[in-house]
């Protein structure tokens, strides 16, 4: 089971390149992104579920076997942070898929490394793997803000 939880918290790998592994690991959502896309609200609020319960579930595992709880190569949650960042531009802005995560993936990842005050403070005052996965989040929901703003001013101007 513990090998399990390794790979989970990896992203399936995706996670393991020696060089820009939260880039990396954030590319490897995006096959299950594109198969998403259509779905429905409830399916990507169930895949959202799914993806932070995972990331509680693994991350303590994994950051045993890395030697450090936040290491670097561990992604799940930044695929639930890109999952967040998704949601928000297929469901509130009006971007073709390609754009939408296009948009999503580097807005996640500015948000991610640039670590502006709400995800500094989960990685902060967050123990354990709560704060490995919220930073994440946080970042997913900035660009879940902004989706939200701009459909709110194209529907003002319109």
């Amino acid at each position: 089971m513990n090998e399990v939880k390794f790979w989970i918290a990896v992203g399936l790998g995706s996670g393991l390149s020696p060089k820009a592994p939260g880039t990396t690991g954030t590319l490897g959502v995006v096959p299950l992104l594109v198969f998403m896309w259509d779905a429905s609200v409830v399916a990507w609020a169930s895949g959202l579920v799914i993806l932070c319960a995972l990331s509680i579930w693994c991350i303590p595992e994994a950051g045993r076997r890395l030697g450090e709880p936040d290491h670097g190569q561990i992604v799940i949650d930044e695929w639930a942070g890109m999952w967040l960042a998704a949601f928000g531009l297929n469901t509130f802005t009006n971007f073709n898929m390609w754009v939408g995560l296009l948009i999503g993936f580097i807005g996640f990842r500015i948000f991610d490394i640039a670590k502006p005050w709400a995800v500094s403070w989960c990685e902060r005052k967050i123990p354990g793997a709560w704060g490995v996965l919220m930073d994440d989040i946080a970042a997913g929901g900035y660009v879940l803000i902004l989706a939200l703003v701009s459909d709110m001013l194209s529907a003002h101007s319109g």
